[in-house]
């Protein structure tokens, strides 16, 4: 099934992940939200979004302390969050404003969420586009 998914996946353009980023990550499918991001900028999601479960539970803190060494934290942490982002009943709306491109397979958007200014950094990899943070860097 992953499979078919990630095929599905690399078809969709950036303002297409941007919404599906945004519903699977508040409705705690984080399987789906980590085939549309780089592997780095999951793991720094899931330390941001993880920090207020970490605050409460010191042993969810010490999972994600290991989450790139260890599978089982790993997956833990996966599972404990997933219930903690469908606990918090948001659902955001997301407005784009504008999109740009840096390099030939780096692109940005400018977007809103729920009025807020954001951007999100997205690169083009070998199995389609993804949500990747570092894109935001000049290409020379």
């Amino acid at each position: 099934m992953l499979k078919s998914n990630s095929k599905t996946f690399s078809l969709l353009e950036p303002s297409d992940i941007l919404s599906l980023y945004y519903t699977s990550l508040y409705s705690g499918n984080l399987s789906t939200v980590k085939e549309l991001m780089t592997g780095e900028s999951y793991i720094m999601t899931l330390e941001t979004f993880g920090l207020r479960v970490a605050l409460h539970d010191q042993e969810f803190k010490a999972q994600l302390k290991k989450i790139q060494e260890d599978e089982g934290a790993l997956a833990e942490v996966e599972n404990k969050l997933s219930f903690d982002l469908i606990s918090r009943k948001v659902s955001p709306e997301i407005d784009i404003t504008s999109v740009s491109w840096n390099g030939e397979k780096r692109q940005t958007i400018d977007y809103t969420e729920d009025g807020k200014t954001k951007k999100l950094y997205f690169s083009k990899e070998k199995d389609g586009w993804k949500i990747n943070y570092y894109a935001g860097r000049k290409v020379e």
